[in-house]
């Protein structure tokens, strides 16, 4: 009797433990699903965000439970000890991911426009004939989302590095040079455009998960024996871009001056 009623508990601490990693599995699966859903036109982007938003708490309470799992059949349960760590590690992972996009909205202006020249901003051009939520056009001077302070002064405060980055050489030279960095970064160059006095080349960048396009165009212009180069980085979807124009920006005039 006593067997009997020890084999029964073990089987329902097992049965526990499994149901609690595949509800675990389930809501790692379902955060993991939100960019590629939106990716491939399975929902829209918001939607896509409210899954992850949705998720986020229960996820990081399945991953705990999870663990706390994995140890008890370490005891009681041994055959599931392996999917309760993998479950485990599963959620913890896509927990992570809700984290870090609120440390990212927290550190970063509700923005999603950057440039280097806030007067005249490089112009996006092709990229103006996609699909698009965003306009192609600056709102330097519009006020930031919940915000009095405009767009321009939200990047003068959170990114005052940005600024416009003169090179030695001619125009035609440094131009190379651009169209290298934007292919070395993974961009797609979408028009190479002589302009009255200099280049426009114009890009975009995709990002990997939710499959984001944003805008990136490059104005050279001479300035003197030297090019003066004017870069513009816009979403075309979003209201926040968690920072990640700013940091393109960045990461396009590090490459450069190399």
């Amino acid at each position: 009797m006593r067997a009997s009623k020890a084999r029964l508990g073990a089987n329902m601490i097992r049965s526990l433990i499994l149901l609690v990693s595949l509800v675990a599995v389930g809501l790692a699966l379902a955060i993991a699903s939100a960019g590629p859903g939106t990716r491939f036109g399975l929902w829209e982007y918001s939607t896509g965000l409210q899954i992850i938003r949705t998720a986020a708490l229960p996820v990081l309470v399945a991953a705990g439970l999870s663990a706390v799992g994995f140890f008890v059949s370490l005891f009681a349960a041994r055959e599931a000890a392996l999917f309760a760590l993998m479950a485990a590690a599963m959620a913890g992972g896509a927990g992570f991911v809700p984290i870090k996009m609120k440390q990212l909205v927290e550190a970063n202006p509700f923005i999603h426009d950057i440039t280097t020249d806030f007067s005249d901003p490089p112009p996006i051009v092709s990229g103006a004939e996609f699909e698009r939520k965003n306009p192609a056009d600056y709102v330097g001077d519009e006020k930031m989302y919940g915000s009095e302070i405009t767009v321009a002064q939200a990047q003068r405060d959170a990114f005052p590095d940005i600024e416009p980055l003169l090179l030695d050489g001619a125009v035609d030279e440094n131009a190379e040079k651009v169209r290298g960095v934007l292919e070395g970064m993974g961009m797609a160059i979408l028009n190479d455009t002589p302009m009255e006095n200099g280049r426009l080349i114009e890009a975009t960048a995709t990002s990997a998960w939710f499959g984001f396009i944003d805008d990136f165009v490059v104005r050279l212009r001479p300035d003197g024996s030297m090019t003066r180069i004017d870069v513009r980085s816009k979403s075309r979807v979003g209201m926040s871009d968690l920072g990640a124009n700013a940091r393109r920006v960045q990461g396009f005039f590090d490459e450069l001056r190399e």
